[in-house]
């Protein structure tokens, strides 16, 4: 009998004492193979290509094809607000998609950074797209600090963004990669359920 009352407080009393003294509960588990979809498009709303979101062990798998890009390298992120809108930069100008706000930064490091070598970076940082001679261009990568399930590094929701140029994963807040000129909302797929087990 007490062995059972004591299994019952560390169960109950504990995590709620380790709440009220600043920590956070423990995150929903992440269901493996839970998707979420993107559908790019372009600032006057032509379709532009799609990602697919896997929920993978160590994080989330991206998969994004796309076109109606120039030929090159391009930057990737995601970002902060679910919005496609024209909206203001940092120095207040409207600009294509600026409605997305900034890089998706949970952890609040407010440093950009090489999505593979910084480990004190935004969340949202992503590799470079590489754009083909017909303006189409591919990539899988899996970012390991996002998640698909409930909570504060939940990207459900969030947007993807494609730029202009290149990132050179340095320079704050954007990698001096230009105009925003794709843009998609990241939204659970129709045929999974995002953050808890399918029925």
């Amino acid at each position: 009998m007490r062995n059972l009352e004591f299994m019952l407080f560390a169960a109950v009393v504990v995590p709620l004492v380790a709440i009220a003294q600043g920590g956070a509960a423990p995150a929903a588990p992440q269901r493996a193979g839970a998707t979420a979809m993107v559908k790019l498009q372009t600032a006057k709303g032509e379709p532009a290509g799609q990602a697919v979101l896997t929920a993978v062990p160590d994080g989330v798998e991206i998969v994004l094809n796309v076109e109606k890009l120039t030929p090159g390298l391009h930057g990737f992120h995601i970002h902060t607000n679910g919005s496609c809108a024209p909206g203001p930069d940092p120095s207040g100008k409207t600009i294509d998609f600026g409605a997305a706000g900034g890089h998706f930064d949970p952890a609040a490091t407010a440093r950009h950074g090489h999505p593979e070598h910084d480990a004190q970076r935004h969340a949202g940082d992503a590799p470079n797209l590489t754009a083909d001679a017909q303006g189409k261009a591919t990539l899988r990568y899996t970012n390991t600090m996002v998640t698909l399930v409930p909570g504060k590094t939940s990207v459900i929701g969030k947007a993807l963004v494609v730029h202009a140029d290149a990132d050179d994963y340095k320079t704050n807040p954007a990698g001096n990669s230009g105009a925003r000129v794709l843009c998609g909302v990241i939204e659970p797929a129709r045929d999974a359920v995002v953050g808890s087990v399918a029925r």
